[in-house]
Order: structure tokens, then sequence, then C-alpha cells
């Protein structure tokens, strides 16, 4: 997870999700806000993985900007169909919910 929250907000939303998250990252913690690209970095490190092996699930156009800086295959949860931002790139996958996500990831669509 990667969040523009402070780290004790983070770390509180993360908890609501109850989800085995791996990696927190907030941009406190990274010292830079989303779309910058060092909070996707810090957290590719914390992983310990390449770029190349992971995947973003963005919940803003703005995310793509910060993942296609670092090399990160995006998809793209535009769930209101929104523009995508100025100088923003493609997402690998968009869509209005999450039902392609698994499908996307195994490489099927």
């Amino acid at each position: 997870m990667v969040t523009n929250c402070s780290v004790r907000l983070g770390r509180a939303a993360a908890a609501r999700l109850q989800v085995p998250w791996d990696v927190v990252i907030t941009a406190e913690e990274a010292g830079f806000y989303k779309p910058d690209p060092r909070p996707y970095r810090l957290a590719l490190e914390r992983l310990g993985v390449a770029a190349g092996e992971a995947a973003f699930v963005a919940g803003s156009g703005y995310d793509l900007i910060g993942t296609a800086a670092v090399g990160l295959r995006t998809y793209w949860h535009n769930r209101i169909g929104l523009g995508r931002p100025d100088g923003a790139p493609p997402a690998d996958h968009e869509s209005r919910n999450l039902d392609d996500l698994l499908p996307w990831l195994e490489g099927l669509r």
C-alpha cells in the first residue's frame, strides 16, 4: 500500500481493511507525496522486488504519473470514470471495478 497519509493515519487505514499488507508506505515516511516516484520506489525496495516483477492498483489517475516513472504496470480502478490527468500516461488496464484485476494479473486480459 502506498498512500499520501501520515504514518499514523496510513497504518490505521491499512488495519481497517483487514488485509495482511506486506508493506505500507506513507508520504510522511517517504518524504514525498505521490505522484512523486519516490514513495513507489520505497515500496518496491521494502518488498525486495524490481518494478517489472510488481503491479500497482491505482485509485487515482495521478498515480499513473508516479508508477510509469518507476516502470510499474498499473491497473487503474477508475470507479467513477474520470478523465486521465494532464501528463499522465495511460494505465496498463483501466476499469470501473476490480472484476478484471485477477485475470489481468494472471495475464489473461
